[in-house]
């Protein structure tokens, strides 16, 4: 079920108002999770007005443009289900052509990447295990991580899915 999405504004009458209530239109299932777009934007500052909305897409494109923020929810699967997914097909598990790394997943080994981005990461319900170069970091619901652009890769080593909240914000100016 995608996320619902609040989405304020103002009336021409200057007072505000929801401009969008329901579920995000970006809702995207990528093979290893499911991504719900909330928001995202192409420059800084970001625009706090317009009609358009830019969670309507049909690919789950995983960094910010350059001095973009993009704001997503991640319904990772179980790694059990993932791998088992990987055994039957080892050239990947199938996106579709509806994610758009932008680069950063490294080919040979699966989950791994890195984005030229600032991250900040809430578990909202389940567990997680972060990956890094260090070990591994366990997560739980409530748990929060700032990515620094490090390589690093999402585990969920549980039988049920894990949802995560990110922002990412672009640190390149393009």
């Amino acid at each position: 079920m995608a996320v619902r999405r609040l989405v304020t504004g103002n009336g021409p009458d200057g007072k505000s108002r929801a401009d969008i209530d329901g579920p995000t239109p970006g809702h995207i299932d990528v093979g290893r999770a499911v991504f719900d777009e909330l928001w995202r934007t192409t420059t800084t500052p970001p625009p706090v007005t317009g009609d358009d909305d830019p969670a309507d897409v049909d690919v789950a494109v995983l960094q910010p443009e350059p001095n973009g923020i993009a704001w997503f929810c991640v319904t990772f699967r179980p790694w059990a289900e993932v791998e088992a997914g990987l055994a039957a097909n080892p050239e990947g598990i199938s996106a579709g052509g509806k994610f758009d790394d932008g680069g950063a997943m490294e080919p040979d080994n699966p989950g791994w990447h890195t984005t030229d981005t600032l991250d900040f990461g809430l578990v909202v319900s389940g567990e997680i295990d972060l990956e890094l170069d260090d070990g591994t970091h366990h997560l739980k619901a409530g748990d929060c991580v700032v990515q620094r652009a490090t390589r690093h890769a999402w585990r969920n080593r549980s039988d049920k899915p894990c949802v995560m909240s990110f922002v990412l914000i672009s640190r390149n100016a393009g």
